[in-house]
């Protein structure tokens, strides 16, 4: 006789936990690690020590095609699950909402997509209130780091939390400032409304829903067991109806309301009335015909394409030509910073000299030299821009006092 198993657990929330937060310690030590970050001065991707350019054709082309292939490939087989169980979005809109509900009270929505600043009376209370956007401020300052970590080094992105001197803290202060009110805005009342009307893969999701997808069903034929305690509804953390689900539905398969169901029923030792189903296959069944089932709902066209992107991705890779001189990463970065430092704080003399007068040219090239020297003193051509310092100083005063000076630049 063939064994059947359960094939999905009676308890959701601790291991969805984990695996949001797991993912979200990915998604931060993926440039952390320097396995892939963006270099806009360069116009290319840094992927575990590869320079990859933007005009790579076969990299770009590949990910464009591995990027649209993929999320068709889940929409068809395992749902929405990405969404519940791995989205950092709803990660935070289900924080936030929890600390809403603690601080404002049970029923409180303060969502822009909601029915208007609901508050409990006895809760709305102005430290209720500043210590609420307190914690959100802090979460969002926190947060904020990971996508200044895509185009910063982890030690200039260091440098600038501990407060050191560090020639790019003045450029990581706006992207990463923007990115924490970005953040802010999100956590405190954008929440689900983002996944419901920006998300592009929230959106491919719904013009690609299938009932043969992993979805949440609930088993009619019992319906007489049904308390109609209306639990699961109150839990769910999208507002809709777990026991009749419709295809448009923003149902994110995380099984809160399964989790809920099971608890009320396991009382009185009889099993919940909703459960996770793939296809047609009930809440028994056994492994192979699952795996038989996610086969046979493959769209393997789709997994076509994605293999081809990547192959594509791949060969970009390995025929990518070496950078010139390969100088490291970390050096080509501090000498654009140091760069963007001096180009500032030369600017004046550097205007003055576009004008014709020589003697500002001379003082423009000298704090140049100067400028590099203060920020990278250890550097090995210190000597030559000491020199340079010194020389162009001489000539910016002797062309400082020739009447003539700026005739002989015009000339």
């Amino acid at each position: 006789m063939e064994k059947t198993v359960n094939m999905f657990p009676t308890n959701y929330r601790l291991p969805r936990r984990a695996i949001q937060l797991v993912t979200l310690l990915v998604i931060a030590l993926i440039p952390a690690l320097g396995i892939f970050q963006i270099d806009w001065a360069l116009a290319s991707f840094h992927i575990v020590g590869h320079q990859i350019w933007w005009s790579n054709f076969f990299f770009i082309f590949g990910l464009a095609i591995a990027l649209t292939t993929l999320p068709v490939i889940t929409y068809t087989t395992i749902g929405a699950v990405w969404c519940g169980w791995a989205c950092p979005q709803n990660l935070l809109a289900e924080w936030a909402n929890n600390l809403t509900y603690k601080f404002l009270g049970k029923r409180a929505d303060v969502r822009v997509d909601g029915k208007g600043a609901i508050v409990a009376a006895a809760k709305n209370k102005a430290l209720n209130w500043l210590v609420l956007g307190a914690i959100f401020l802090g979460a969002a300052m926190v947060l904020a780091l990971v996508p200044v970590l895509f185009f910063y080094s982890p030690h200039e992105v260091w440098s600038f939390v501990t407060f050191q001197s560090n020639n790019t803290s003045g450029f990581i202060q706006f992207p990463y400032l923007f990115s924490v009110l970005l953040i802010f805005i999100d956590i405190a009342a954008v929440r689900y409304f983002m996944c419901d009307y920006a998300c592009l893969y929230r959106m491919g999701q719904k013009m690609f829903k299938s009932r043969n997808a992993l979805h949440v069903s609930y088993d009619a034929s019992r319906s007489a067991d049904c308390t109609k305690c209306n639990y699961c509804a109150t839990l769910c953390i999208t507002d809709i109806q777990p026991t009749s689900i419709k295809m448009y539905d923003s149902c994110f398969d995380c099984g809160e309301c399964i989790d809920a169901c099971n608890q009320l029923h396991a009382k009185s030792g009889t099993p919940g009335l909703l459960n996770f189903k793939l296809g047609e296959q009930g809440k028994e069944s056994t492994w192979q015909k699952v795996l038989g089932i996610v086969f046979s709902r493959f769209n393997w066209l789709m997994g076509s394409f994605f293999a081809v992107g990547v192959a594509m991705m791949v060969w970009g890779i390995y025929t990518q030509p070496p950078v010139a001189a390969q100088v490291p990463i970390e050096q080509q970065l501090k000498e654009r910073q140091i760069a963007r430092v001096c180009g500032s704080q030369c600017a004046e003399p550097q205007a003055l000299c576009k004008k014709g007068n020589i003697a500002e040219c001379y003082r423009a090239s000298a704090c140049k030299c100067t400028c590099s020297l203060q920020q990278d003193p250890g550097n090995s051509a210190s000597g030559e821009w000491r020199q340079c310092v010194q020389h162009y100083t001489t000539e910016a005063e002797t062309f400082g006092t020739h009447p003539s000076g700026m005739s002989k630049m015009a000339q």
